[in-house]
């Protein structure tokens, strides 16, 4: 797939407080992952080699994961992985509103790419997907334009408008779309992943940046029925993508489930991240754990249940640690008690404190808190 190149798009939606210093893109996951290691690990595996990170703000944390590519194979001298803040002088009105003036704003590294094809991803998606066999299909079918979705039968109409949705024909072209309808029609639900030609897309940004239009579902891809050849291409695995604290804390949560961690770290299809040399873990003659998922170099005396813990998390005796997502460095100091807590990195909790969430509204504290 060298003739196929990758975009990835990290705006600047917000998850206060975890949001506040780093993009969504960049929030850790299963531990020592990140969200942007999903798709990126998906594109380095189809053997592209020349893929761009397009940010927004708060990006520093994004720059010091992905450094120069090495993990997923992409720091070469041409083309590789590149990191693309935004040129605010290619910008109409001087502003970032939405992902269109993103684009906008680093046409210059899209044209001077030698690929043919690209793959767009607007989302924050976790999915492990075999990009050969959507391009495959896309070139079969004669595409101007192939959306990447997943059939949600059976979920609740809240969770569907999380999504923009699309209607097909029967022959899996695209004939209407909704874009987080309160009430909705059908429940195939994008996962924020387009497959086009690159021309095509530089026209698609030119013409919407020349109507003053910012947003690609709504203002291209929208408008483009019918003038358009736009198929779907069914992802039958996981998938989801990570918008609100409710869906961080669930798609964390999900690693505990062996089935889906067997199939999101596919060993045909691995999931690369930045790598950091620490030493085990290390666990106490008192401790108790049960179904977690622990990153290197914790010191666990304590309990824990059904948690995910970061790199170097401590956890002292007679602390009692459930359903919890534990980010880098925090300590849990003695007889705390936690539930259904979302720590940002370095948050210490001193002796006798308990903190309590709930499953749809965990409790989540910001990065350096002392409790």
């Amino acid at each position: 797939m060298r003739d196929t190149m990758g975009l990835i798009l990290c705006g600047d939606e917000a998850i206060p407080p975890i949001t506040d210093i780093r993009a969504i893109s960049a929030l850790p996951i299963a531990g020592r992952y990140r969200i942007i290691d999903f798709i990126l690990s998906c594109m380095a595996n189809a053997g592209m080699i020349n893929v761009g990170v397009a940010t927004q703000s708060n990006y520093s944390s994004l720059m010091d994961h992905i450094k120069s590519g090495n993990p997923w194979d992409l720091d070469r001298k041409n083309q590789g992985l590149t990191l693309l803040p935004p040129n605010m002088s290619r910008v109409s009105y001087g502003t970032i509103k939405g992902n269109i003036d993103m684009m906008a704003s680093i046409s210059d590294y899209l044209h001077r790419s030698q690929q043919t094809y690209v793959i767009l991803s607007l989302g924050n998606a976790i999915l492990n997907v075999d990009f050969k066999k959507v391009i495959k299909q896309h070139i079969e079918t004669g595409a101007d334009m192939t959306v990447i979705y997943k059939d949600l039968k059976g979920v609740e109409d809240s969770e569907l408008s999380r999504f923009t949705l699309f209607e097909f024909d029967e022959d899996k072209q695209v004939v209407d779309v909704e874009v987080q309808p309160y009430y909705p029609k059908v429940t195939t639900a994008g996962l924020g992943i387009y497959i086009m030609e690159k021309a095509l897309l530089e026209s698609i940004i030119d013409e919407c940046s020349a109507r003053g239009d910012h947003d690609f579902v709504k203002d291209a891809v929208a408008k483009k029925i019918g003038k358009m050849h736009i198929y779907g291409y069914e992802f039958d695995g996981y998938a989801d993508r990570i918008d609100s604290l409710k869906s961080y804390y669930r798609n964390n949560m999900i690693f505990l489930n062996d089935e889906v961690r067997r199939e999101l770290f596919n060993p045909h299809r691995p999931i690369y991240t930045k790598v950091k040399d620490q030493s085990p873990t290390q666990y106490g003659a008192n401790a108790t754990v049960e179904n977690c998922f622990i990153s290197d170099g914790c010191l666990i005396e304590g309990t824990v249940e059904n948690c995910i813990l970061s790199r170097g998390v401590k956890i002292a005796k007679g602390a009692v640690v459930r359903n919890s997502i534990i980010m880098q460095d925090s300590v849990i100091d003695c007889d705390v008690t936690l539930d259904h807590v979302v720590f940002d990195k370095e948050v210490y909790v001193t002796r006798g404190r308990k903190l309590i969430g709930q499953e749809s509204y965990p409790l989540a504290i910001s990065k350096g808190t002392k409790i």
